[in-house]
């Protein structure tokens, strides 16, 4: 019942911050999150602290229907600020602790085995600077590489329109799905670098 609640809240509050504070939006690719089929990895830059909740938000308007079971891989240090902690366990996010080692996203292998979607972001951090991109991390290779499911490029920007006004010009693409053959784990990293890739190829689109 939570979940229900803070689902449509969530949803209408970035509904309305997209009416108010983004200016202009160029999107692409929206018809592919319709009733897509699932478990999808879904990978994506990280542009700012909201990434995930803004790949939730498109997939909750294109499929409004049916409420969206979207697992977030998220930094544990997010968890134990008060009420954003709970607010995230409510809202299905995962915490991942750094230096834990691979076997801490099985869950989200899990997950995507019962058919659920889960994001998380190939470089493992925020990169603040648009033209700025940081290696892979293994961990995207490894949720491939145990789940044998498709992975969903999606690359985010932000572009402040004002110097004091929170006014935001934003870019939102959705690339096509794909499907990765990864035989072992000695090419996790190959294949979070083509993943990552991906991504950042749609900034050219």
């Amino acid at each position: 019942m939570a979940y229900n609640i803070l689902y449509w809240l969530t949803f209408w509050k970035y509904n309305t911050i997209m009416q108010i504070f983004v200016k202009q939006a160029k999107i692409q690719g929206l018809d592919i999150l319709h009733n897509i089929s699932k478990p999808i990895i879904v990978v994506s830059n990280h542009r700012g602290r909201f990434d995930g909740i803004w790949i939730w938000y498109y997939f909750a308007k294109m499929n409004r229907r049916q409420l969206v079971d979207m697992r977030i891989v998220t930094g544990e240090s997010f968890f134990k600020i008060p009420i954003l902690g709970w607010y995230l366990k409510k809202m299905r996010c995962f915490p991942v602790e750094k230096g834990r080692g691979l076997g801490v996203l099985d869950p989200m292998v899990e997950a995507l085995s019962q058919g659920k979607l889960v994001n998380i972001f190939p470089e493992g951090k925020m990169q603040k600077k648009p033209d700025h991109r940081s290696d892979a991390k293994r961990g995207v290779g490894y949720l491939v590489w145990k789940s044998k499911a498709p992975v969903l490029p999606i690359y985010i920007n932000y572009i402040k329109r004002y110097k004091y006004l929170p006014v935001w010009d934003m870019t939102f693409k959705v690339g096509e799905l794909a499907t990765y053959n990864i035989r072992s784990e000695s090419r996790l990293q190959q294949y979070a670098d083509k993943i990552l890739d991906s991504v950042y190829q749609l900034a050219g689109k």
